[in-house]
């Protein structure tokens, strides 16, 4: 507690001065009246009370026994303070000083303080006529916010000349069926980028079909196996080759990939190098009228592969190819390049599947009449119940290849031939490769016969349950085959 005199000293001998304030704040100058307005305008509708200031309670107690007969410096005593309670057993003395001996010091309000009492001083100025704080133009403002826009004047439509757009304005697609288009388009192309060798095009404008397109298909550029379909590695010891060397090259009439004529050990050659092209290697034009089958050299022949003439459909496809819209006969496929006679096109890809899974896929769209992707692969199987259960089946309707949109013809332009590759062990897994049947200009659909081995006759009887043909043929079939499943319909 500060300010406290010492006692017994001077005419301050018996006097106690009390400071309660314990602060040395320099006092605030008064408060404008734009700080009440500023901060608290809402306490104008407020009713003001007075602030109280707490003050700070001291407990005196103050004992004092002096003795006039004693002059011992140590025997005076001075009177003493305490905060604690007294001792209810030892009764204190009477306070022998008078009132006017003791002098308390009431403390300062606070700056806080002082700043509320300076706004209560001034709120008694502010009244509910001050815009400021009480604007009345608030409703006004509102109602005209709400209020409809004022009438124009009226319009003679008699005096307005009449204008009509032009037709190629009002069929101009919606900018929200161009991003639908666009978006239609980027799928299918990044689709088609997935395909190895030359470009494959689509030219569709029809956002419907461009759409069947783009989201019901996808593009490979193998087979892709399902359960129950086991392939021979190509490094098995099942697998053979020819005695070729590299170095001599394989010689086509003794190479031991060739097939053999039936009843002769001569080789059937399936391939001689292009009359009107000499860097092309293509089918030879007999080999196109006849059924065989291909062998091409592997892995496992001497030769290797390197330089040898016997290794045309592994070196991939060639020809640029695109898919276009027939109208009644959906999709199609054409080339704008030159096609040569024998050229090899494409493969037929897409899912392998056992028959008991192609005739699951084959019940389910019976009667439908819709387009069947299903080719058997039925080149060695007989009349043999068991060799047809272990027949294996090819699915192009999800997955495949461009050569899926291939269309049927009773007269077509294109061959499909069967053609072992890299596995000559494995009889039931093999590829469908597309030959060009003569030379087919650019821009020419390429067709293929669904039905391989029938006859191009018109049937005296067509059957009801058949698949209606299109091709428009002079020698047309009128039908398509009762069994909606492709097959090569020749035997060795």
């Amino acid at each position: 507690m500060a300010g406290r005199v010492p006692l017994g000293s001077g005419a301050n001998q018996n006097r106690v001065f009390i400071d309660l304030t314990d602060e040395t704040e320099p006092n605030d100058s008064e408060e404008p009246k734009k700080l009440v307005q500023g901060k608290l305008p809402f306490l104008a509708a407020l009713a003001y009370r007075s602030p109280t200031v707490p003050l700070k309670r001291k407990s005196l107690e103050i004992s004092e026994d002096v003795s006039d007969s004693s002059s011992d410096a140590h025997s005076a005593q001075r009177p003493r303070l305490s905060h604690a309670h007294p001792d209810l057993s030892t009764p204190s003395p009477a306070p022998s000083l008078r009132p006017s001996q003791i002098s308390v010091v009431i403390p300062s309000p606070t700056s806080k303080q002082k700043r509320d009492i300076a706004i209560a001083q001034c709120i008694s100025n502010v009244n509910g006529l001050d815009a400021n704080i009480f604007p009345t133009t608030d409703e006004e403002e509102r109602v005209n916010r709400a209020t409809y826009p004022t009438t124009k004047a009226r319009v003679d439509r008699r005096a307005v000349p009449l204008s009509f757009a032009s037709t190629s304005i009002l069929n101009l697609p919606s900018p929200t069926n161009t991003n639908h288009l666009a978006k239609l388009r980027h799928t299918l192309d990044e689709k088609l980028k997935r395909i190895t060798g030359p470009t494959v095009i689509p030219t569709v404008d029809s956002p419907k079909r461009l759409a069947k397109l783009a989201d019901n298909f996808e593009f490979v550029n193998s087979y892709q196996y399902r359960e129950g379909v086991e392939r021979i590695p190509d490094e098995s010891d099942f697998n053979i080759g020819c005695a070729c060397t590299a170095a001599d090259g394989c010689d086509r009439f003794t190479c031991d990939c060739l097939s053999k004529e039936e009843d002769s050990e001569d080789r059937i050659v399936p391939y001689e190098i292009c009359e009107t092209n000499h860097k092309l290697i293509v089918a030879t034009k007999s080999f196109l009228k006849r059924k065989a089958i291909i062998y091409e050299c592997n892995s496992r022949c001497g030769c290797g592969g390197k330089r040898c003439w016997n290794h045309v459909v592994q070196k991939g496809r060639v020809v640029r190819l695109e898919i276009f819209d027939t109208g009644p006969r959906g999709f199609g496929l054409r080339s704008p390049d030159l096609i040569h006679r024998g050229q090899f096109i494409d493969l037929y890809l897409g899912e392998v599947i056992t028959k008991a899974e192609a005739d699951e896929r084959e019940n389910l769209t019976d009667g439908s009449h819709t387009q069947s992707y299903l080719f058997s692969l039925d080149w060695y199987v007989k009349d043999d119940d068991d060799e047809e259960q272990n027949m294996k089946v090819i699915d192009g309707r999800k997955f495949g290849s461009a050569t899926r949109f291939m269309n049927h013809s009773c007269n077509p332009n294109c061959k499909i031939v069967p053609v072992c590759t890299t596995n000559h062990a494995d009889e039931y897994l093999y590829n469908l490769a597309f030959f060009a049947y003569r030379d087919i200009l650019p821009g020419t659909e390429l067709t293929f016969d669904y039905n391989q081995g029938e006859e191009n006759n018109t049937p005296q009887k067509i059957d009801p349950e058949a698949v209606q043909c299109l091709c428009g043929e002079a020698k047309c079939r009128g039908q398509l085959w009762p069994n909606k499943r492709k097959g090569q319909g020749s035997k060795p």
